[in-house]
């Protein structure tokens, strides 16, 4: 006597497998690094931005760009690339070491820099992944 379901549990396995296979293939090629929390701030106190804002003094002296990020694989990095008046002024590789990590970069800020800035955020795999605008006096 013939097994009638035998050829629906080789179908729900094979499925199964196919499933399993993706899931594996989507999370180690699809790895996704977001910013969860993005500020421009005068200080950095305990691992967080203290004395936020989008607009400082031309005498503010040091500006840090704080940001928390959220990835599926670590360790990784994250680039901040500060710009003011769009041109590139500096590139800061930082560590991402868990799966959400809050990290920053600072920047000496002349007084003579009045103007626009802007913060870009890069992954690891160089994807623009958030950014933060902000004006000196």
């Amino acid at each position: 006597m013939r097994n009638k379901s035998a050829p629906f549990f080789r179908l729900a396995s094979t499925v199964s497998l196919i499933t399993l296979i993706l899931l594996v293939f989507s999370t180690t090629v699809f790895a996704k690094t977001e910013v969860l929390r993005i500020s421009i701030a005068k200080d950095i106190e305990n691992l967080e931005p203290v004395n936020t804002g989008k607009t400082f003094d031309n005498n503010v002296g040091k500006l840090y760009c704080f940001t928390e990020i959220k990835t599926d694989e670590y360790p990784t990095k994250v680039v901040h690339v500060w710009l003011y008046n769009e041109n590139i002024i500096a590139e800061v590789p930082l560590e991402v070491n868990s799966t959400t990590w809050r990290t920053y970069s600072s920047k000496k800020i002349l007084p003579k820099w009045a103007g626009n800035w802007k913060v870009e955020v890069y992954s690891n795999d160089g994807e623009l992944i958030d950014s933060v605008e902000f004006n000196i006096k």
